[in-house]
């Protein structure tokens, strides 16, 4: 028997030092952690998955936006010069570099001169067979000239006589003749000579080389391909130091360009280098083009301890030929209706950006709602939108749809990932 007021004790209580109520609270804690990691792990998920819907919004907010405007171009380099074709051939070998330095004289492209030559050595041959035949005619001549002369001497001699007047008409006309026939073996022998040289031309210009040192801006060949004469070859830039970028504007940007106006051009392949630019001119669109074509000439780089690149950095400096992209900076817009670019982007059946501009809505049935929009600037995250249609359809607080939640609820095509900052 146990005594009054004391609660019996197991082995193994007694050895592990452990009484009921200290099990009861061990238990309780163990329930009290489990029940605090099921929470966190609920409020986890509910953090990565967010509500029920199958994808991410964001507000309409309305504040102030400074538009940038981004234009995307190509570098050029001052004096370029397009090498074309000299005649229509086919291109066997394309010694020119796609982009670089090249000599005055060097080698760019090479046609099949089979043909080339095949010709002139045909050519040779009848400017030969002409120069013959002109002899001959001139040997005839001479003959029939001196025959003439005898015939005339007896005839004087004679009174008129000897020979009779048919045989001295007969040698007048035969010598008459000699004379045409030396001056049309003349002729063709110069039409032979003048076809010689043609070919001769021919078969240098098979090979196109550089006019002058310079910069491959672009390369418009290679083996195998048939060409016209006249069409490019190489693109060169007398002077690659010297760069400018064209970009293509619309009439309304091109409204909001003014001479001089300063610009960044980032390059494609040199990230860590901002090149100021100022507005040189305006050109004309090409043939069938809508708007204009907005020309800036770019400065040394925007980085003070940046000086002249030596040869080692010469990987590392723009040059003609190269994609860029020329960002403005346009005034500053206040209390206007902001999204997130994603919005603009997002389409429920994933097929992508529109030709009109729209973003979709939380409808109050839970499915997205179309409004169309349009957009009056953008920074590079958000854009300024005004709605065409639906008044009142968009306003600060709106949740517009930046993209699908998982990949289950989106389209086949892939899903999009969780735009930063946005629910």
């Amino acid at each position: 028997m146990t005594e009054p007021g004391h609660s019996p004790h197991s082995p193994l209580d007694t050895f592990l030092g452990a009484s009921p109520r200290r099990r009861r609270r061990h238990w309780f804690s163990i329930l009290v952690l489990a029940a605090a990691a099921a929470a966190a792990v609920m409020l986890f998920q509910r953090f990565l998955v967010g509500s029920d819907l199958p994808w991410y919004t964001a507000p309409v907010e309305q504040g102030d936006i400074a538009p940038l405007l981004t234009l995307r171009g190509t570098l050029h380099g001052e004096g370029e010069v397009t090498v074309a074709a000299a005649q229509d051939g086919v291109i066997v070998a394309v010694p020119g570099p796609a982009d670089g330095h090249v000599a005055a004289g060097q080698d760019l492209a090479a046609m099949d001169t089979a043909a080339f030559a095949r010709t002139l050595t045909a050519d040779v041959a009848q400017q030969k067979m002409a120069a013959d035949a002109q002899a001959r005619a001139q040997i005839t001549a001479r003959e029939l000239r001196e025959r003439l002369e005898r015939y005339e001497s007896v005839w004087r001699r004679s009174a008129g006589r000897v020979p009779s007047l048919n045989e001295m008409e007969n040698a007048r006309a035969a010598a008459a003749r000699a004379d045409l026939d030396v001056a049309s073996a003349a002729a063709r022998v110069d039409q032979a000579g003048a076809q010689v040289e043609a070919d001769r031309a021919a078969l240098a210009g098979a090979v196109a080389r550089a006019p002058f040192a310079g910069y491959v801006v672009a390369r418009h060949v290679s083996p195998g391909m048939a060409v016209r004469a006249g069409q490019p070859l190489f693109t060169l830039a007398a002077h690659a130091e010297k760069l400018s970028i064209a970009v293509p504007v619309s009439a309304a940007q091109a409204d909001s360009l003014k001479p001089g106006i300063e610009v960044r051009v980032l390059v494609d392949g040199l990230p860590d280098a901002v090149y100021p630019a100022r507005l040189l001119r305006m050109d004309a669109a090409g043939p069938g083009g809508d708007g204009r074509v907005a020309i800036f000439a770019l400065q040394p780089p925007e980085d003070e301890d940046a000086g002249q690149p030596g040869p080692e950095d010469a990987r590392s400096a723009p040059h003609p030929g190269m994609a860029a992209t020329a960002q403005i900076s346009l005034p500053v817009r206040s209390g206007v209706l902001l999204v997130p670019n994603a919005a603009l982007a997002f389409s429920p059946s994933g097929s992508g950006a529109s030709a009109q501009l729209r973003v979709f809505v939380v409808g109050e049935d839970g499915a997205p709602r179309r409004v169309a929009v349009s957009v009056g600037g953008t920074d590079g995250k958000h854009s300024q939108v005004l709605p065409a249609d639906q008044a009142g359809a968009l306003h600060p607080g709106v949740q517009v749809i930046t993209g699908w939640r998982q990949a289950q609820h989106g389209p086949a095509s892939g899903a999009s990932a969780r735009p930063a900052g946005q629910r």
